[in-house]
């Protein structure tokens, strides 16, 4: 009995790896393995309109803001609520093991906790699976510039595809966006935010409702409020 467990143990761990393997090298076109992100910004599919993650404009932290609310809203509705949570949280599901049975148990239980820790593995693979596939969708979302930033990072940035680490490159994006070149890059940031907040920028546009003004300006003082902390009233 011990020894049938132990080969099915392995058989199902080598199944998972080449499950696992056969999928990332699917989502794969370049010689190397790893992802060809480079075509993906100019041909994106239009669900993912509004997901743009840009560097070296002066708009890039609200443009990060309204592309992170659009990107769980379509982890949340296109995919699932672990990647939902992934996105909107920054929080990893985890899978915990199902409890061991005692010693010298029945079949039914071997048999039970045979298939309860099927379950896990399954989950885990697809959300591994699910993962795999926000990272690309991140990544082709990303501005030419801002997979120059990435890129340029080469090892950290291999390593992450490698374990599909979604918060780690979305800790990198948020990284560049904010705090590239330190204290003064907060300054320029400032410096369009006062011309949009006290300037013509902050006026009612033609055609534009009451509601969608207001909404514009709370997003503008969301964008402050990202960069500087919480604005005391």
């Amino acid at each position: 009995m011990k020894h049938t467990s132990a080969v099915t143990s392995v058989s199902a761990s080598v199944s998972r790896n080449t499950s696992f393997n056969s999928r990332r090298s699917a989502g794969n076109s370049r010689s190397d393995g790893r992802s060809n992100y480079r075509s993906d910004w100019a041909s994106s599919p239009s669900e993912f309109h509004g997901i743009n993650f840009v560097f070296g404009r002066p708009e890039q932290v609200s443009i990060y803001l309204q592309s992170m609310k659009k990107l769980a809203d379509y982890a949340g509705t296109k995919m699932n609520n672990n990647m939902d949570k992934l996105a909107k949280k920054k929080v990893e599901t985890t899978f915990p093991k199902p409890k061991a049975p005692r010693k010298d148990p029945a079949k039914h239980v071997v048999d039970e906790h045979r298939e309860l820790m099927k379950r896990k593995l399954d989950k885990e693979d697809k959300c591994n699976e699910d993962k795999a596939k926000l990272f690309r969708i991140i990544m082709a979302q990303c501005s030419p510039e801002m997979k120059d930033k990435l890129e340029a990072q080469s090892t950290e940035l291999e390593k992450l595809e490698d374990d599909n680490d979604v918060i780690g490159l979305l800790d990198m994006i948020n990284e560049f966006v904010y705090n590239a070149g330190g204290v003064r890059n907060k300054f320029v940031i400032m410096q369009s935010l006062n011309r949009t907040l006290h300037g013509r920028g902050n006026t009612q546009r033609p055609n534009e409702s009451l509601n969608e003004c207001g909404k514009r300006f709370l997003q503008q003082v969301e964008v402050v409020e990202a960069v500087w902390g919480k604005l005391v009233c």
